[in-house]
């Protein structure tokens, strides 16, 4: 018998630890979007940052997903294990680009 999950129920599994940031990035981008008149150019990147991060709310629990379908098929984890490295370093690069998005929309069109 196997006890595997299935892959579907492993997005999911992934997919709800991702239910906040979900829910924050919708919120912002609502918040964005109505107050855009008044700092446009701060909105553009905030808009950017939030986006991002929306997207890697599905792109991350999916590309887990299917990873670790690769890696443990064929029963020859040991020689596919660096890449679960390379995903959580490519993750990480994503993430650290989002915040960078959003120190840009901070301080974009602020007066000195």
């Amino acid at each position: 018998m196997n006890s595997a999950p299935e892959p579907f129920q492993l997005f999911l599994s992934m997919f709800a630890t991702q239910l906040p940031t979900l829910f924050v990035c919708l919120v912002a981008g609502l918040v964005i979007v109505s107050r855009w008149k008044s700092a446009s150019s701060a909105s553009l990147w905030a808009l950017l940052g939030f986006g991002l991060a929306l997207i890697l709310c599905f792109a991350l629990p999916l590309g887990q997903t299917l990873l670790q379908q690769w890696v443990l098929k064929d029963g020859q984890p040991q020689g596919r294990m660096w890449a679960f490295t390379t995903f959580a370093v490519v993750g990480s690069v994503l993430h650290a680009g989002v915040y960078a998005l959003l120190l840009v929309g901070v301080f974009a069109g602020r007066k000195e």
